[in-house]
């Protein structure tokens, strides 16, 4: 399966230290999961094209009342560290990224991405925060 693509979600379940915590959302919680081919870098990180792959989340209910635009979760680099023909995991790796001082290391291995794979489409996306020991499982 080729990872180009936008997976849209009309809602999602949210689990903390393996414990299913909320969801499914009255209504639903429409998302989308965009995984693009890393083809010239990465904006606010310090990486080259062809390295990996994108991985960026929007909210699809309108604009965040804080930063304005409907991105939940901000690109994130992403590289393959497992495959098989019913799923793909792919996983950030430390990098630098632009704050206000400058470049920083980031610890991009905070954040994985499984993608499940049925009758060669994409079934569902799990979104792995490691770092909070939290996962966001989006559904069809």
């Amino acid at each position: 399966m080729e990872l180009d693509f936008i997976f849209n979600s009309s809602d999602h379940l949210r689990y903390e230290n393996g414990i299913h915590v909320s969801g499914p959302h009255y209504g639903g919680a429409n998302r989308a999961v965009k995984v693009e081919p890393n083809k010239n870098g990465c904006s606010g990180y310090n990486i080259q094209g062809g390295d990996g792959y994108i991985v960026t989340i929007y909210n699809l209910e309108g604009a965040h009342p804080v930063w304005g635009n409907n991105v939940q979760m901000s690109p994130k680099p992403m590289r393959i560290v497992e495959q098989t023909t019913s799923k793909i995991v792919l996983r950030g790796y430390p990098v630098q990224a632009m704050s206000p001082f400058g470049w920083i290391e980031f610890s991009g291995q905070d954040y994985g991405l499984t993608i499940f794979i049925k009758n060669g489409e994409v079934d569902k996306c799990v979104l792995h925060m490691y770092d909070r020991n939290t996962d966001l499982e989006y559904l069809k």
